[in-house]
């Protein structure tokens, strides 16, 4: 079998190359940047102009997989693609990147062309975390089933370059240059504050993590894939508990957070509070708390509980991509 994957997302490439790589798949990644920005609006149009560019390399493959977006998929759903495809849907199956030209998008025929996909025996659409097929039935009534594969979190050769040691960063904190680290509140300055060392600035992949003593996020969306990437390798997170989450949603108005109107009643479907992943998280339920958990927890067995997770989690997520592809 010859696998191609079609995404946006360097995180979701490294992800399904590691996947079939340890499958023993023949695969290979395209980015299709034909329209800049706009490439993540696929139109009709946009669909059959891109058929027609590449339908000769595609043809190559037995097995088509789109991920971040899945609107890619409009591609061969558009053209009656007879071979398997395989539809994992990263952050909405409908994003949409504003402002729209050459729209509408998505446009009814979109969410028509959906709804057969999930009724055809070659077309596989899965939600890489709960949230997406609760999304897709209870916003869009289309229902995708049940399955769901999360990212395995294995690191490729995509990412395996990136692994300097620096020393001097092993007690310094790492702060995400995320919305609701940095724009929603400063959480670098709240942390020096509390007279805790760290650090807010972009990384060099997750094997880059590796020099601090661990991370401090405030989730901002029902599932991240840079998260897998660091249970792969051990990396702590502390996140502020259930209970303090909600008060920081309400404290202030630019708290981000899509769909966040399902937040309060179905906030197990993200990854961050799902009771799977209740024994790797570190939970704070105040700035004093995660002062104390950071001075005083056992770092050594944190990180051990966070490989045995990961080790039993790749396993099934490859024991899913293999069910799905051999199928």
């Amino acid at each position: 079998m010859k696998v191609l994957h079609l995404s946006f997302h360097k995180g979701c490439i490294n992800d399904i190359k590691y996947v079939l790589n340890n499958l023993n798949i023949q695969n290979e990644y395209m980015f299709i940047d034909d329209f800049g920005e706009q490439k993540y609006n696929m139109t009709r149009k946009r669909a059959n102009i891109l058929w027609e560019k590449y339908k000769n390399e595609f043809e190559k493959y037995d097995c088509i997989i789109t991920s971040d977006t899945a609107p890619l998929c409009r591609i061969f759903l558009e053209n009656n693609w007879s071979k398997k495809l395989i539809i994992w849907i990263c952050n909405r199956f409908d994003y949409t990147h504003l402002p729209v030209r050459d729209g509408p998008f998505p446009d009814p025929e979109y969410y028509d062309i959906i709804r057969k996909a999930v009724m055809m025996d070659n077309v596989y659409v899965i939600g890489y975390t709960k949230f997406e097929n609760f999304y897709c039935k209870n916003k869009r009534n289309i229902d995708i089933g049940n399955k769901v594969i999360k990212p395995s979190g294995g690191i490729d050769e995509i990412y395996k370059n990136n692994n300097i040691i620096k020393e001097e960063l092993k007690e310094t904190l790492f702060i995400p240059p995320y919305h609701n680290d940095t724009i929603y509140m400063n959480l670098s300055e709240h942390l020096n504050t509390l007279g805790l060392k760290n650090v807010c600035c972009r990384y060099n992949g997750p094997m880059d993590l590796l020099n601090y003593k661990a991370v401090v996020h405030i989730p901002y969306a029902w599932s991240n894939l840079a998260l897998f990437e660091a249970f792969s390798l051990g990396i702590i997170y502390f996140i502020p508990s259930k209970e303090f989450f909600y008060k920081l949603m309400i404290e202030r108005d630019n708290f981000f957070w899509p769909g966040n109107e399902y937040l309060k009643d179905h906030i197990e479907l993200s990854e961050w509070y799902t009771e799977e992943h209740k024994d790797v998280f570190v939970y704070f339920n105040s700035w004093e708390h995660l002062k104390e958990l950071v001075c005083n927890i056992d770092y050594e067995n944190q990180k051990n509980k966070i490989k045995e997770f990961f080790e039993e989690h790749k396993a099934n997520t490859l024991n899913s991509w293999k069910e799905i592809l051999s199928n």
